[in-house]
């Protein structure tokens, strides 16, 4: 299911890891949001606290709290799989 979301600067890294997900690199989409009770006629949905992110080369998203993900360096995972240590992609490292 395709999660709404606000952007936000804060998560600017290529990628980021996730506890519990080891080996894996995600993409911080933004701040997951939901409508409220107003939202039908202000348009505006409400931040839940949570983060919507995706894996590199998926397109499913997940719900994490901030405090379970951080940011990793862009050459420590592969752009291809998205596998943290693969050296797949042909980038220089």
């Amino acid at each position: 299911m395709k999660r709404h979301y606000e952007e936000d600067d804060l998560f600017n890294a290529e990628a980021y890891r996730v506890e519990g997900w080891k080996g894996i690199a995600w993409r911080v989409l933004g701040w997951a949001t939901e409508p409220d009770e107003d939202t039908e006629w202000t348009g505006i949905e409400q931040r839940t606290g949570q983060l919507v992110a995706r894996m590199v080369g998926d397109d499913r998203d997940f719900l994490f709290e901030p405090d379970e993900v951080e940011a990793i360096r862009e050459d420590e995972f592969c752009h291809e799989c998205g596998q943290i240590g693969c050296k797949a992609d042909g980038r220089e490292r």
